[in-house]
C-alpha cells in the first residue's frame, strides 16, 4: 500500500501529452497579468492521497507596488502574509510543506510570457526570517501545454506548468534536502492558477522514518537498516471555488 501511495505521488499530474496549440481566440503566448488591489481567489484544498477535504483558502491582493504584490490569505505553515513580484514569483511565502521563507532572487514559479515548451532554471537563496539562516534552492520549470480543466468555479483554458524544486533546508540531526514537485494550471481569464498540486519528500536523518506515520520511499537514503531515508510529506490539491478580479 505504501509503495502504491508513493507511486501515486510521483505520478501526480501526469497525463497524455498536452496541446501545444492555443485554443481558438487565445494568444500564442500569455503575458504576465495586470494585478489590482481587491483581486481575490478562493480555493478548496484536498489531501492528494485520500481526497479528504482540508478546508478552503481565500487569497486577496491588499497592495500593489512597482515591483511587488502583497496578498493576505492563509497558507499551510504561513502567517497570512504573502509577497510576490509582479509576475507571481515568490518573494515571501511558505515553501511546499515548509514554513515561510524570503527569497532572493524571487522563487521563479512562472516565466512570463508563457508558451508551451518554455523551460527555465532558477537558482536562489531562501532565508528563514525566524532565525536568519539561508538555504540554496534550485527550480526547474516547464510549460507542458494547454489543457481545459473543470474546477468548482467552472471550466477554464489553462497552461499547465510543472516545477521540480530542490530545497536544501535542514534541521541538524533531523532532516535534510526536500525534493518538491509542483503543478499549476494557470488560467489567463482569472489571472491566476485554477488548480494546483504540491507534494514533496524529504531526507529524514533522525530515525523518524521508523514511525508508522511516515511513508518510506523505495530507493531513498543510503542504508537499508539505519541510514537517512526519504519520506513523503503532504500532497495537497487546490481547486478554484470562486474569484473576483478587476
Amino acid at each position: 500500500m505504501i509503495q502504491l501511495l508513493a507511486l501515486a505521488l510521483l505520478l501526480g499530474g501526469c497525463a497524455a501529452p498536452l496541446s501545444q496549440t492555443p485554443p481558438a481566440g487565445m494568444a500564442a503566448t500569455v503575458p504576465a497579468p495586470e494585478i489590482r488591489v481587491g483581486d481575490a481567489w478562493t480555493y478548496r484544498v484536498q489531501d492528494g492521497f485520500t481526497r479528504l477535504p482540508r478546508g478552503e483558502q481565500r487569497h486577496e491582493v491588499t497592495a500593489v507596488g512597482a515591483d511587488r504584490i502583497q496578498v493576505a490569505g492563509a497558507v499551510e505553515r504561513g502567517d497570512g502574509v504573502q509577497v510576490y513580484d509582479r509576475e507571481w514569483n515568490w518573494l515571501r511565502r511558505p515553501a511546499t510543506n515548509l514554513q515561510t521563507f524570503e527569497y532572493s532572487p524571487a522563487y521563479q514559479a512562472f516565466a512570463f510570457p508563457l508558451a508551451p515548451g518554455k523551460r527555465w532554471r532558477a537558482r536562489l537563496m531562501a532565508t528563514d526570517p525566524a532565525d536568519g539562516r539561508r538555504f540554496p534552492v534550485w527550480i526547474d520549470g516547464t510549460v507542458l501545454g494547454w489543457e481545459r480543466v473543470r474546477v468548482p468555479a467552472g471550466e477554464f483554458d489553462t497552461l499547465k506548468v510543472e516545477r521540480n524544486v530542490y530545497f536544501e533546508y535542514y534541521v541538524s540531526a533531523i532532516r535534510g534536502r526536500s525534493e518538491i514537485r509542483e503543478f499549476e494550471w494557470y488560467a489567463p481569464a482569472v489571472k491566476q492558477s485554477v488548480r494546483r498540486e504540491a507534494s514533496s519528500r524529504y531526507l529524514s536523518i533522525s530515525g523518524a522514518w521508523r514511525d508508522p506515520g511516515f511513508m518510506y520511499v523505495k530507493g531513498g537514503g543510503r542504508d537499508k537498516d539505519g541510514g537517512p531515508r526519504y519520506v513523503l510529506d503532504d500532497w495537497l490539491v487546490y481547486e478554484l471555488v470562486s474569484h473576483s478580479i478587476r
